[in-house]
């Protein structure tokens, strides 16, 4: 089935596509605020195949369709297809649009080619027009943890600080750093891992797996491990595992971090200090992710934590380079 979201206008560009095809159509027809549609209505339909949607029936600015769009990736895998007529190659929209993974977009204005994209669209592979034909060509293709079946990014940047930071004690701040790290390994980037957490857990790991010191980094699994910033040569990035998030004051590390990732849980009673942390980073731009958070409860935070929230899955394996690799796809998304 196929949940259409559609204005007056266009209510019946998909009735040759539904007679040909055979699939059914449901169509929701009048204006919508997509991200409402998403926290409050669309769990009803988290059965369809596919949800197209046309831009003129949505209220929210481009901008905040993104948004709403992040939300809906994170929360349903369902195809997305945008229906856009008119909007050129150089619009920064369609720009965002397949920045964030959207590629099945109609934007001709007459209609039979619109109808041959609409085909495209929904067709087995979907619209291929937006997708590289080839992957970018790798920083370093020798790393101990490549592995061939993964995509590859080119990252052209050097020593990005990324900030790891828990909004409490126990909800995966190491090893969501270093996924993260292993992450960035594997897809053709280089990383780095600084301890600046007051546990001290690398220098469990540094005991139970013996690792090797070469110069001033712990070497694991290809990646450098650091427990002081006294680093041996340029990275990519430089993951640092900040713990928990400073009180009263939050820490250096946190705060003059290029890019800051606050996770936390989500149990109802773990939700105010989640919201509390979250408060105090309100002047910094920072990425919340929240860990293992069930389906039925992910719409309400959504609406009362914050409306950009990402949500990640527990990884119980440090050298994981696959667990929650969409979500740190899109936290690296503007040094690819």
């Amino acid at each position: 089935m196929i949940l259409y979201l559609t204005s007056h206008a266009n209510v019946n560009l998909l009735d040759q596509f539904e007679m040909e095809q055979e699939i059914p159509v449901k169509k929701l027809i009048g204006q919508f605020s997509l991200l409402s549609f998403v926290v409050k209505d669309m769990r009803h339909f988290n059965h369809v195949r596919y949800i197209a949607i046309d831009r003129k029936a949505i209220l929210e600015s481009d901008e905040e369709m993104i948004q709403a769009l992040l939300s809906f990736q994170t929360m349903y895998e369902i195809r997305v297809v945008v229906i856009a007529e008119g909007l050129p190659d150089s619009s920064p929209f369609l720009q965002q649009l397949i920045q964030v993974g959207i590629t099945n977009v109609v934007t001709s204005e007459h209609i039979k080619t619109m109808l041959e994209e609409i085909q495209d669209c929904f067709s087995e592979q979907g619209m291929q027009r937006y997708i590289p034909s080839a992957s970018p060509e790798p920083v370093n293709e020798t790393l101990a943890t490549f592995q061939p079946h993964e995509e590859k990014y080119r990252f052209d940047c050097k020593n990005i600080r990324i900030a790891v930071a828990g909004s409490d004690r126990r909800v995966g701040v190491t090893t969501t750093a270093m996924n993260l790290v292993f992450w960035i390994q594997a897809h053709g980037g280089n990383a780095c891992y600084l301890e600046a957490n007051t546990s001290k857990h690398l220098a469990h790991i540094i005991h139970l797996f013996d690792l090797e010191k070469v110069g001033n980094a712990y070497v694991m699994e290809g990646a450098d491990f650091y427990l002081t910033p006294e680093f041996d040569r340029d990275y990519n990035f430089i993951v640092t595992d900040c713990g928990v998030l400073g009180e009263p004051r939050i820490q250096d590390s946190f705060t003059k971090a290029d890019v800051r990732v606050l996770c936390g849980s989500a149990m109802p009673y773990e939700l105010p200090v989640l919201y509390r942390a979250l408060e105090r980073c309100k002047d910094l731009p920072v990425f919340a992710v929240g860990l293992s958070v069930t389906e039925n409860l992910k719409p309400l935070l959504l609406q009362v934590i914050r409306r950009d929230i990402l949500f990640m899955d527990s990884s119980h394996d440090l050298f994981d380079t696959k667990a929650n690799r969409q979500l740190y796809r899109k936290l690296l998304n503007d040094f690819i």
